[in-house]
């Protein structure tokens, strides 16, 4: 799951975007700009005179920090805020990187297949018995 296209409208865009991506990885202003193309398969290349000035900013606002190889990583109130945005909720994309992400798949699919079985019991009911023998194999985590 990536960014949705209105993220691009405005400079808030940028600002989740990048908050986005560096949840996954360090990345300098050059590979951000990469990056940003990357997901949105060439739709948006952000300029360094927006990037650059933005990392500045989420550094200023305590959200990243400039490691000495020039890669900003999120601090913990940075993790926080890209945890806040709402279409990043999703899976990423290339799976969870970690057991905490894995967690909080599991939990973002486990609300879509209990709004899923609320409003369309019918979509649901022909799997009811896989999905318990998931929930068993959970169980003994």
């Amino acid at each position: 799951m990536g960014p949705p296209p209105w993220a691009f409208i405005s400079r808030k865009g940028l600002r989740e975007v990048a908050l986005w991506l560096l949840s996954d990885r360090p990345m300098n202003g050059a590979e951000l700009i990469r990056a940003v193309e990357e997901v949105t398969w060439g739709f948006w290349r952000p300029s360094p005179g927006s990037v650059y000035p933005l990392l500045r900013q989420l550094e200023a606002e305590g959200l990243a920090r400039r490691r000495e190889d020039g890669r900003y990583e999120l601090t913990e109130a940075g993790r926080r805020a890209a945890k806040l945005i709402p279409w990043a909720r999703g899976p990423r994309l290339g799976g969870p990187r970690s057991v905490e992400e894995v967690v909080e798949e599991l939990e973002s699919w486990a609300l879509y297949l209990a709004d899923v079985a609320a409003t369309e019991p019918e979509r649901v009911a022909p799997h009811r018995e896989r999905i318990r023998k998931i929930a068993e194999v959970l169980q003994k985590v």
